[in-house]
Protein backbone atom coordinates (compact mmCIF):
# COMPACT_ATOMS: atom_id res chain seq x y z
CA UNK A 1 0.00 0.00 0.00
CA UNK A 2 1.45 3.55 -1.37
CA UNK A 3 0.50 6.60 1.41
CA UNK A 4 2.30 10.11 1.21
CA UNK A 5 3.11 11.94 4.59
CA UNK A 6 3.66 15.97 3.63
CA UNK A 7 4.34 18.77 5.49
CA UNK A 8 4.28 21.65 3.25
CA UNK A 9 2.72 25.53 3.25
CA UNK A 10 2.52 28.40 -0.05
CA UNK A 11 5.45 31.03 -0.88
CA UNK A 12 3.29 33.63 1.29
CA UNK A 13 2.06 31.46 4.27
CA UNK A 14 -1.38 31.97 3.76
CA UNK A 15 -2.45 28.33 3.22
CA UNK A 16 -0.89 24.87 4.53
CA UNK A 17 -1.29 21.36 4.29
CA UNK A 18 -0.44 18.19 6.73
CA UNK A 19 -0.82 14.81 6.07
CA UNK A 20 0.13 11.93 8.35
CA UNK A 21 -0.13 8.38 8.60
CA UNK A 22 -0.32 6.29 11.47
CA UNK A 23 -0.39 2.40 12.75
CA UNK A 24 -3.18 2.66 15.05
CA UNK A 25 -3.87 -0.59 17.34
CA UNK A 26 -5.68 -1.09 21.39
CA UNK A 27 -2.03 -0.45 22.40
CA UNK A 28 -1.53 2.99 20.86
CA UNK A 29 -0.40 4.84 18.42
CA UNK A 30 3.02 4.99 16.04
CA UNK A 31 4.83 5.96 13.42
CA UNK A 32 4.49 2.94 10.12
CA UNK A 33 8.08 1.66 8.72
CA UNK A 34 8.09 2.05 5.21
CA UNK A 35 9.92 2.99 2.16
CA UNK A 36 9.92 6.78 1.97
CA UNK A 37 10.63 8.15 -1.54
CA UNK A 38 10.46 11.99 -1.59
CA UNK A 39 7.98 13.34 -4.23
CA UNK A 40 6.87 16.80 -4.84
CA UNK A 41 4.49 18.26 -2.54
CA UNK A 42 1.43 20.40 -3.00
CA UNK A 43 3.07 23.95 -1.74
CA UNK A 44 5.91 25.16 -3.19
CA UNK A 45 7.72 25.41 0.41
CA UNK A 46 8.01 22.02 2.67
CA UNK A 47 8.61 18.16 1.60
CA UNK A 48 6.23 15.85 1.28
CA UNK A 49 7.41 11.36 0.85
CA UNK A 50 6.04 8.52 -0.48
CA UNK A 51 5.57 5.69 1.69
CA UNK A 52 5.94 2.27 -0.02
CA UNK A 53 5.64 -1.16 1.52
CA UNK A 54 3.70 -0.45 4.84
CA UNK A 55 3.47 -3.44 6.65
CA UNK A 56 0.87 -3.41 9.50
CA UNK A 57 0.42 -6.23 12.20
CA UNK A 58 -2.52 -8.44 13.38
CA UNK A 59 -5.02 -6.06 15.03
CA UNK A 60 -3.31 -2.64 14.00
CA UNK A 61 -4.95 -0.15 11.32
CA UNK A 62 -3.67 2.65 9.19
CA UNK A 63 -4.97 6.32 9.25
CA UNK A 64 -4.33 8.76 6.40
CA UNK A 65 -5.05 12.09 8.70
CA UNK A 66 -5.27 15.50 5.84
CA UNK A 67 -5.38 19.03 7.10
CA UNK A 68 -5.38 21.78 5.78
CA UNK A 69 -5.11 25.41 6.99
CA UNK A 70 -6.69 28.62 5.17
CA UNK A 71 -6.31 32.07 4.91
CA UNK A 72 -7.81 32.38 8.42
CA UNK A 73 -6.19 29.81 10.22
CA UNK A 74 -9.21 27.64 10.10
CA UNK A 75 -8.30 24.28 9.98
CA UNK A 76 -10.38 20.98 8.29
CA UNK A 77 -9.71 17.63 6.75
CA UNK A 78 -10.35 14.16 6.81
CA UNK A 79 -9.03 10.73 8.83
CA UNK A 80 -8.97 7.85 6.62
CA UNK A 81 -8.96 4.04 8.17
CA UNK A 82 -7.42 1.05 6.33
CA UNK A 83 -6.90 -2.42 6.85
CA UNK A 84 -3.57 -3.96 6.72
CA UNK A 85 -4.82 -5.31 3.21
CA UNK A 86 -5.53 -1.73 1.92
CA UNK A 87 -9.81 -1.35 2.47
CA UNK A 88 -11.11 1.32 3.06
CA UNK A 89 -13.41 0.87 5.93
CA UNK A 90 -13.65 4.26 7.79
CA UNK A 91 -13.81 8.28 6.98
CA UNK A 92 -14.13 10.92 9.75
CA UNK A 93 -13.91 14.90 8.51
CA UNK A 94 -13.06 17.25 11.03
CA UNK A 95 -14.53 21.03 10.36
CA UNK A 96 -15.32 23.70 12.61
CA UNK A 97 -13.97 22.12 15.92
CA UNK A 98 -15.99 19.31 15.34
CA UNK A 99 -15.24 15.54 14.07
CA UNK A 100 -18.19 13.38 12.11
CA UNK A 101 -18.52 10.11 11.00
CA UNK A 102 -18.43 10.52 6.91
CA UNK A 103 -18.69 6.93 5.68
CA UNK A 104 -17.97 3.17 7.07
CA UNK A 105 -18.70 0.88 9.54
CA UNK A 106 -18.67 3.17 13.47
CA UNK A 107 -17.02 0.25 14.86
CA UNK A 108 -13.77 1.67 13.65
CA UNK A 109 -14.61 4.73 15.50
CA UNK A 110 -12.48 4.11 18.06
CA UNK A 111 -9.30 4.45 15.94
CA UNK A 112 -10.32 7.80 14.69
CA UNK A 113 -10.69 8.93 18.60
CA UNK A 114 -7.04 7.80 19.40
CA UNK A 115 -6.01 9.23 16.21
CA UNK A 116 -7.76 12.80 17.35
CA UNK A 117 -6.14 12.19 21.18
CA UNK A 118 -2.68 11.57 19.97
CA UNK A 119 -2.27 14.59 17.74
CA UNK A 120 -4.28 16.53 20.91
CA UNK A 121 -7.05 17.81 18.05
CA UNK A 122 -8.84 20.61 19.84
CA UNK A 123 -12.25 19.16 19.63
CA UNK A 124 -15.66 20.84 20.43
CA UNK A 125 -17.74 17.61 19.82
CA UNK A 126 -17.39 14.13 17.95
CA UNK A 127 -19.82 12.31 16.14
CA UNK A 128 -17.96 9.45 15.29
CA UNK A 129 -21.10 6.24 15.66
CA UNK A 130 -21.89 4.22 18.41
CA UNK A 131 -18.72 2.39 17.71
CA UNK A 132 -16.23 5.07 19.80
Amino acid sequence: MELVEERSFSRSGKHAVRRLVLVVSKEGVREPEAKRIRVKPLYVKGEAYLLKDVRVGEGEYLVQASFVRNLRGHVKGTMEVYTGDGALVYRAVYRKLKVRRSMGDPKYAWVVKKVVEHLKLPVKRMSLGYGY
